[in-house]
């Protein structure tokens, strides 16, 4: 049975862009199992971008380190020079904004997808759709785009706990403005 066929499945967005449209169950509690695996393992990436607590955590060892005169010794200039690829490397490929695309992705469904199980393409294909690929040739929809972020911060318990949002646009707009802030003047806006 299609999904616009079904009752237990309502419209929760439609593209203009690509023409199709994305559902959920109507009963939110009614999602299958494996989303449920799907969106917990998604939680472990969501969980391991640099998060404020880890800069501080960081930060706090790295200077400590600096300041004990009674341990400079050998490897204090390779202990810093890992915290800092480790912050750099984090910094530089932040998880979040992709990890809730991905969550808003798997929490809807395309008419052909089978809600009771996930399917690495068609969150992949849900993906695409949001954001593009010009080799593909496929347009990018910002307003399914944006769906998929809302939804997705709403589903990520490491994003609602820990952002006083409105919008998914005011959270990355400050997110990118705290990242530019973090760099020294020469790098910023590279």
């Amino acid at each position: 049975m299609k999904l616009s066929d079904n009752p237990a499945y309502q419209v929760a967005f439609t593209s203009q862009v690509h023409g199709i449209k994305l559902y959920t169950p109507r009963d939110i509690t009614k999602y299958h199992t494996s989303r449920y695996i799907a969106a917990g393992a998604q939680n472990i990436f969501s969980d391991a971008g640099a998060t404020k607590d880890f800069l501080h955590q960081m930060a706090t060892q790295v200077k400590t380190w600096c300041n004990d005169t009674a341990n400079k010794n050998d490897t204090l200039r390779s202990d810093v020079s890992t915290m800092m690829d480790n912050l750099l490397y984090r910094l530089k490929y932040p998880v979040d904004e992709l990890c809730s695309l991905r969550m808003g992705a798997l929490f809807c469904f395309m008419e052909d997808e089978n809600p009771d199980v996930v399917a690495n393409f068609f969150t992949e294909r849900k993906i695409m759709l949001a954001t593009g690929n010009y080799e593909q040739r496929i347009s990018a929809d910002p307003e399914l785009y944006a769906f998929f972020l809302n939804m997705g911060i709403e589903a990520t318990p490491v994003y609602k706990e820990s952002f006083d949002i409105s919008t998914a646009t005011a959270y990355f707009s400050q997110r990118s403005q705290v990242l530019q802030s973090l760099l020294p003047d020469r790098l910023r806006n590279v």
